[in-house]
C-alpha cells in the first residue's frame, strides 16, 4: 500500500470513529456528554432535555465524517469530490490546530485536562498530519480535471 493511501485510510477510521462516538451520545445519555468533556452548556441541555446537545452531536459527527469521505475521496475509493485539494489542506489545517491547542493548555491549565483531552488531541495531530502528509504525496494528481 502506498504511504499517501495509508495516510488518508487513517484519517478516514479517526473521523469515523469521532463521527461514531458522537453521533450515539444522545442515545447513551449524560455520562457520555461527561466522558467526552463537552462544554457545561451542552451538559446542561442534556440534563434539560433541550436539542443543542443532540443537534451539535449530530452536527459535530457530520463535519467529521465529512472529514473522512473527504480522505477516501482522495484515495480514489470513493469518486472525486469538488473543491478536493482545497478541502484536504482545509482539513489537514484544522486538525492539526486542533491537536495543537492542548499543548498550551498543558501549560497553562495542566489540572483541569483529562486522558481523553490530551488522547484527542493526539489523534486530531495525527489526523491532521496524515492528511496533510497524504496531500502532499498526491498533490499532482489531485490536480482538478480539466474543463473541456
Amino acid at each position: 500500500m502506498r504511504l499517501e493511501r495509508l495516510c488518508f485510510l487513517i484519517v478516514t477510521g479517526i473521523a469515523t470513529f469521532g463521527a461514531l462516538i458522537h453521533w450515539i451520545a444522545p442515545w447513551v445519555g449524560l455520562d457520555w456528554y461527561r466522558f467526552l468533556t463537552s462544554p457545561q452548556w451542552v451538559v446542561n441541555s442534556v440534563r434539560q432535555g433541550t436539542w443543542y446537545a443532540p443537534v451539535g452531536a449530530v452536527v459535530v459527527g457530520a463535519l467529521m465524517q465529512a472529514c473522512g469521505v473527504f480522505a477516501l475521496s482522495a484515495t480514489g475509493l470513493l469518486p472525486r469530490l469538488y473543491l478536493l485539494r482545497t478541502a484536504l489542506c482545509f482539513i489537514a489545517c484544522l486538525c492539526t490546530v486542533r491537536g495543537l491547542l492542548i499543548f498550551p493548555l498543558l501549560w497553562m491549565v495542566p489540572k483541569q485536562l483529562t486522558a481523553f483531552d490530551i488522547t484527542a488531541s493526539l489523534v486530531w495531530l495525527t489526523a491532521g498530519f496524515c492528511m496533510g502528509l497524504g496531500t502532499l504525496l498526491r498533490w499532482p494528481a489531485l490536480r482538478p480535471p480539466a474543463l473541456a
